[in-house]
């Protein structure tokens, strides 16, 4: 009767723990559920907030390429200046003008005398040979490594061309740009100054022309040799 008992006593509880049960698997259910939605709910501010920070970047992105194009605009004004600046000074004293200048005197003339060292005759050859007007001179001799040469008045047109681009690229170094400075405007000095003189003491009799005058073009700044007395 004892055990009867107890097992009823005990079914007469189950409806009770059974709800406890469904009543706690529930609250479980809801917890769960409300993770869930909080997480739904931070997912989508997450992706709005991604959203945003794309539209940004994609503004940012327009903003620096704008700035990109206009400094790349800014460069090639760069570039261009220095270019259009030598066509109205030259690095020197001298004009632009004086450009058009010797290339008239030299477009006047027979034929020029040049003097200089020999590593001096190369580089203005180098410099000048590609030009439409150069030829190379029909006469030209060496002693102790200086050269004597006779160049037309063509010729000098294309030397004094290229000279005159070699000095105003940006791109050419100091030194080079210094020699064909120097030696435009020796040619410039002999153009302007053409005199009738008697030939120098020990040049070549190849070399006289007494009638008309020469520009006879030196590209040496050394000082004369003393003479004994």
């Amino acid at each position: 009767m004892f055990g009867r008992k107890c097992l009823s006593e005990k079914l007469d509880e189950l409806p009770a723990v059974i709800a406890e049960i469904i009543k706690n698997e529930l609250a479980g259910v809801r917890d769960k559920l409300g993770s869930a939605h909080d997480a739904a709910r931070d997912a989508s501010n997450s992706a709005a907030s991604a959203s945003r920070g794309v539209n940004d970047l994609h503004s940012e992105m327009q903003r620096l390429g704008a700035e990109v194009a206009r400094l790349r605009a800014a460069l090639e004004t760069l570039h261009a200046g220095p270019a259009e600046a030598h066509t109205t000074a030259a690095p020197d004293s001298d004009t632009e003008d004086d450009f058009d200048e010797l290339l008239a005197l030299a477009a006047g003339i027979a034929y020029a005398e040049i003097t200089c060292h020999r590593d001096t005759w190369d580089f203005l050859v180098t410099q000048s040979s590609g030009g439409q007007h150069f030829r190379l001179p029909g006469f030209v001799e060496e002693t102790d490594c200086l050269i004597n040469a006779d160049v037309s008045g063509r010729t000098l047109i294309a030397v004094l061309d290229a000279l005159w681009r070699t000095r105003h690229d940006p791109a050419t170094d100091p030194g080079t740009r210094h020699l064909a400075t120097k030696i435009y405007g020796r040619i410039g000095d002999a153009l302007r100054q053409i005199e009738a003189s008697e030939p120098e003491p020990g040049r070549s009799v190849r070399f006289r022309r007494d009638d008309p005058p020469v520009a006879h073009i030196v590209i040496d700044d050394r000082p004369p040799a003393e003479t004994s007395g």
